[in-house]
């Protein structure tokens, strides 16, 4: 009865090794989490982040090596955001920041993204980067879950309350939160089962959506809107946002009854007279939109996502300073 265990056990391991192989081989499924100095906010540091090797410089902010070092007297843009921004998942040179960086040697692009920021702390984030580069040229990306303040909602959909309701008394779970925790940084095949069999794509979207049908939540957004272009009209700074849809609107080709949060956004930055580039429609009418964000994931943009962003954005952000 032992040998007959001990063999059984030794064919799972084969096989799942070798499905691990094949889910990172052929790109299905994504790594996930943070190394402990991001977390911590180290400076001038290596990590981790959703797999790959990042570098952080002495403002914490992500760079393509620990070497790097801004160019002195070039004209700076400095991008504020989170992890969508920071390019979480994808190598720095290819982020759309990084290509930015490659195009066009007259300016110095500032990854300045904080990972798990929202609306409520771009403003903070603008004012500390325009103490320390002395620059007037910001862009902010804007993500739908920037609505939400880090607090949660529920769905009205039942399907998706059902599903919710599960994976958070799991995640209330101390032990089951750490097994996650480790998870989610090792194992493709446990995160591929996660995605098929939770759907995160669908779950994360309806908690942002519902958001903007919640007059308290949108007037918070249009509150902190506000206040950042009243900071650029003081310092005549040049600011323009730039919003980045969910991968589960452009999988249903933007259909008009998902894209709430984007008419909800462009109609009181219209009304404020602020500026943005409203990335959607070519996210949708993309030949491959599922291809632009990474497996099982509502919002973090894949190497091909973030060559769109790059290609639809390089020509639209040259300030003089």
């Amino acid at each position: 009865m032992k040998k007959i265990f001990i063999n059984n056990l030794l064919i799972i391991l084969f096989f799942f090794f070798i499905f691990e192989i094949l889910l990172r081989t052929f790109d299905l499924a994504d790594l996930r989490g943070h190394g402990k100095e991001l977390l911590e906010k180290q400076t001038n540091v290596e990590t981790t982040v959703f797999g790959k090797k990042v570098f952080l410089d002495q403002y914490g902010y992500r760079v393509p090596n620990i070497k790097f070092s801004y160019k002195e007297n070039a004209k700076k843009i400095i991008f504020i955001g989170d992890s969508v921004l920071f390019g979480s998942g994808v190598n720095e040179e290819e982020t759309f920041v990084g290509k930015l960086r490659e195009d066009n040697i007259n300016y110095s692009y500032i990854n300045a993204a904080i990972i798990g920021n929202d609306i409520s702390e771009n403003l903070n984030d603008i004012k500390k980067n325009y103490n320390l580069f002395n620059s007037n040229s910001f862009i902010v990306i804007l993500t739908l879950d920037d609505i939400n303040n880090k607090n949660l909602i529920t769905t009205d959909n039942e399907d998706n309350n059902e599903s919710k309701n599960l994976i958070e008394n799991l995640k209330s779970n101390f032990f089951f939160h750490k097994i996650n925790l480790f998870l989610r940084t090792k194992s493709y095949t446990y995160l591929w089962i996660k995605g098929v069999t939770t759907n995160p794509s669908k779950r994360y979207f309806f908690e942002s959506f519902n958001s903007y049908q919640d007059e308290e939540k949108i007037n918070f957004l249009i509150k902190k809107t506000e206040e950042i272009k009243e900071f650029a009209t003081l310092k005549s700074t040049n600011i323009k946002f730039i919003i980045i849809p969910y991968e589960y609107q452009t999988k249903r080709k933007c259909s008009s009854n998902l894209l709430l949060p984007q008419k909800k956004i462009e109609e009181f930055l219209k009304n404020k007279k602020i500026d943005f580039i409203n990335l959607t429609n070519s996210f949708c009418n993309h030949d491959s939109p599922k291809e632009l964000y990474l497996n099982f994931d509502p919002v973090h943009l894949s190497v091909k996502g973030h060559d769109l962003v790059f290609r639809l954005i390089k020509n639209e952000i040259k300030w003089e300073n």
